[in-house]
C-alpha cells in the first residue's frame, strides 16, 4: 500500500520505531504517529503528526483522548520526507516565546 510505504519512510526520517503509530485505511486515509518530543507551550502533552490523503500532514497535541491541531505543513500532500521531518523538528525546536505554532488551532479526533 503505498500510503503506508509512505507513512513508514517519514517515520524513519524522523527517527521513530513506528511502533506508536497508526493507519486508518478507510477513506479518506488517515495515518497517526506519536512523535517524541513537547512542543514550545505545551510542556503537559503529548505531540502527534496527522496526515490525510486530503490535507496533508498536520502536527497536533493530545489531552486525554482529544486531538488538537496546531499546525499544518501546507504545500504538497505528500512532500518528501525529509521536508515533513525538518518542519516537526523545526516546531519541536522553537523557543517557548514563539507563537507561530498555534497558527491552525482546531480540534478533531483520529479513529
Amino acid at each position: 500500500m503505498k500510503a503506508l510505504d509512505y507513512a513508514l519512510r517519514v517515520t524513519r526520517e524522523l527517527g521513530l520505531s513506528g511502533e506508536s503509530s497508526c493507519i486508518d485505511r478507510q477513506k479518506p486515509l488517515r495515518v497517526y504517529i506519536a512523535v517524541d518530543g513537547r512542543l514550545p507551550g505545551r510542556p503537559d502533552h503529548d505531540v502527534a503528526l496527522l496526515w490525510t490523503e486530503r490535507h496533508g500532514w498536520a502536527i497536533a497535541v493530545e489531552d486525554e483522548a482529544e486531538l488538537t491541531v496546531v499546525a499544518h505543513l501546507g504545500g504538497a500532500v505528500e512532500p518528501p520526507p525529509r521536508t515533513v521531518a525538518r518542519w516537526v523538528q523545526r516546531l519541536l525546536a522553537q523557543s517557548s516565546s514563539a507563537d507561530t505554532v498555534s497558527s491552525a488551532s482546531h480540534a478533531g479526533q483520529v479513529a
